[in-house]
C-alpha cells in the first residue's frame, strides 16, 4: 500500500529547494543573450545576500539570526559556523542559466539537545524523505558530515554514459544494486533526475553517539530538452579521489564538470563539457585566477572571509554575478583570514525554462505531464523515511522504476 507524504516531509523539502520551491506560480525564465565585449578581467555585476533560515538546531539558528538583527553578524557567523543551525536557499535568477538554485547548509545534531526529538516528531524530518524530480541535475558537495541516500531506481549505478577521460579516474562504477548508499565529508554526488527519479536524502554522520555536524551545498543545474528526459543516474565523486591544484597561498578542488573549448554538452553527469565546478580556498593576500569564456555565466559564493573580484568587494555569505564579456576572472583574499569560495561556470542554456517546486522543464505541457507521471506512479512511489533498508527494497521491487 502507498504511504501518503505527511505535511511535515513536505516541509523538509521545501526546506531543501528554499525559495524556488515555494514559489507558487511555474517561473518562466528566458535564456540570457550574448554580451558584447567588455574588459579583460571581469567585474561584480550585483551581489545577492541570501536569507539564512534557523534548522537543524532551530535554536541556535533563532539566536544567529538575532545577532544579525542586532548588528552583529560577525558573531553570528562565528556561531553558525561552530554550531549550525541554519540553511540559505538561494534561488538563481535567469543571468545564472543554466545554474537554477544553490543552497547553503550547515547545521549540528546535538544527542542531549531536548528541542531536537520534538522538533524531528511534529515538524520537520531530519534530512529530506522521498521527493521528485524531472528534467535537470542536482550536484550534493558535502564539506563535513553528509547524507545517505536512497532512490526510486534502487542506486542503480552501472551506468553505460560515456565516460569522459578528463574525470574517468573518478568514476566508481559497481555492479547494479540496491543498497543504500552514503556519503560525505567532501565527497560529491551527481545525480541525474533525467526522465524522473525519486531520492531521498537524510542527514548522516559517521558516529551517531556523538554530535553530528553537517554542511554541504546543493546545486541544480539544468540540462538542454534533447537531455532532460536521460535515464536517471548517480555517481559519486570520492573526497580523496578529487583533483587538487596547489600553490601560491591558493588551492583549487575540482568537484565536476569538464567546460571545453566549444562549451556543447553531449552527456549529463560529472563530465558534463559546460560546466565547470571549483571549490578555492585562498590564504590572505593570495589571488586566483581563471581564464573564462566571455559568454558564460561565472558565479562565486564566499563561505569564509570576503574577497573581491576585479577589485570589487564580495563580503562573507554572499553571492556574486559577475559581468559576461571578459575571458578571465580574478578573485583576490584581501582579508587577513583565510577565505573559502564556490565558483560555477557554465554556458548558458538557450532554450526555454519553466520551473516550479521540484521539476524544471522546458514547457508548461512539459510540466503537466511532470505532475501527472508522479502521480500515476511512473518515477517510483514515495515510501516513508522511517523503513528499514530491508523494507525499502522489498518497497523498490514493488514500485520503482
Amino acid at each position: 500500500m502507498e504511504r501518503p507524504i505527511p505535511r511535515r516531509v513536505v516541509l523538509a523539502i521545501l526546506c531543501a529547494a528554499g525559495a524556488h520551491a515555494l514559489s507558487a506560480p511555474a517561473q518562466r525564465v528566458a535564456a540570457p543573450t550574448p554580451a558584447t565585449p567588455a574588459p579583460a578581467t571581469r567585474r561584480v555585476a550585483r551581489l545577492d545576500k541570501p536569507i539564512r533560515l534557523p534548522v537543524w538546531p532551530v535554536v541556535n539558528g533563532l539566536a544567529c539570526i538575532a545577532l544579525d538583527l542586532v548588528g552583529l553578524g560577525d558573531a553570528a557567523a562565528a556561531l553558525e559556523e561552530r554550531f549550525g543551525g541554519r540553511v540559505a536557499p538561494m534561488s538563481l535568477g535567469p543571468d545564472a542559466n543554466p545554474f537554477v538554485l544553490l543552497v547553503h547548509h550547515r547545521h549540528g545534531f546535538d544527542c542531549w539537545d531536548p528541542v531536537r526529538p520534538v522538533f524531528e516528531k511534529l515538524i520537520v524530518p531530519e534530512g529530506f524523505p522521498a521527493h521528485p524530480h524531472r528534467g535537470f541535475e542536482t550536484v550534493t558537495m558535502t564539506l563535513r558530515g553528509g547524507l545517505a541516500h536512497r532512490d526510486s531506481a534502487g542506486v542503480k549505478r552501472g551506468s553505460t554514459r560515456e565516460r569522459n577521460s578528463q574525470l574517468q579516474r573518478l568514476r566508481s562504477r559497481p555492479v547494479s544494486t540496491r543498497v543504500k548508499e552514503t556519503y560525505g565529508d567532501g565527497d560529491v554526488q551527481w545525480l541525474t533526475a533525467g526522465k524522473g527519479i525519486l531520492h531521498e536524502e537524510m542527514w548522516h554522520w559517521a558516529d551517531k553517539s556523538r554530535r553530528g555536524e553537517c554542511e554541504l551545498y546543493q546545486l541544480w543545474v539544468n540540462l538542454p530538452a534533447a537531455l532532460s528526459m536521460s535515464k536517471p543516474a548517480t555517481e559519486v565523486l570520492r573526497a580523496a579521489d578529487l583533483a587538487t591544484v596547489a600553490g601560491d597561498g591558493v588551492l583549487e578542488t575540482d568537484l565536476g564538470g569538464a567546460l571545453t573549448p566549444d562549451g556543447a554538452i553531449r552527456a549529463p553527469g560529472a563530465a558534463r563539457e559546460d560546466v565547470l565546478l571549483r571549490k578555492v580556498e585562498l590564504a590572505p593576500g593570495a589571488s586566483y585566477a581563471r581564464d573564462v569564456p566571455a559568454d558564460a555565466t561565472a558565479l562565486l559564493y564566499t563561505r569564509r572571509g570576503a574577497v573581491s573580484v576585479g577589485g570589487d568587494a564580495v563580503p562573507r555569505h554572499t553571492l556574486a554575478y559577475t559581468e559576461r564579456g571578459a575571458g578571465s576572472l580574478r578573485v583576490t583574499n584581501d582579508g587577513d583570514a583565510p577565505a573559502e569560495i564556490l565558483l560555477l561556470v557554465g554556458m548558458p542554456i538557450r532554450e526555454p525554462v519553466v520551473s516550479s517546486g521540484t521539476w524544471v522543464v522546458s514547457s508548461e505541457a512539459e510540466l503537466a505531464r511532470a505532475n501527472a507521471d508522479y502521480g500515476a506512479g511512473l518515477l517510483g512511489r514515495p515510501w516513508d523515511h522511517t523503513i528499514s533498508d530491508g523494507e525499502w527494497e522489498e518497497w523498490n521491487r514493488k514500485y520503482g522504476i
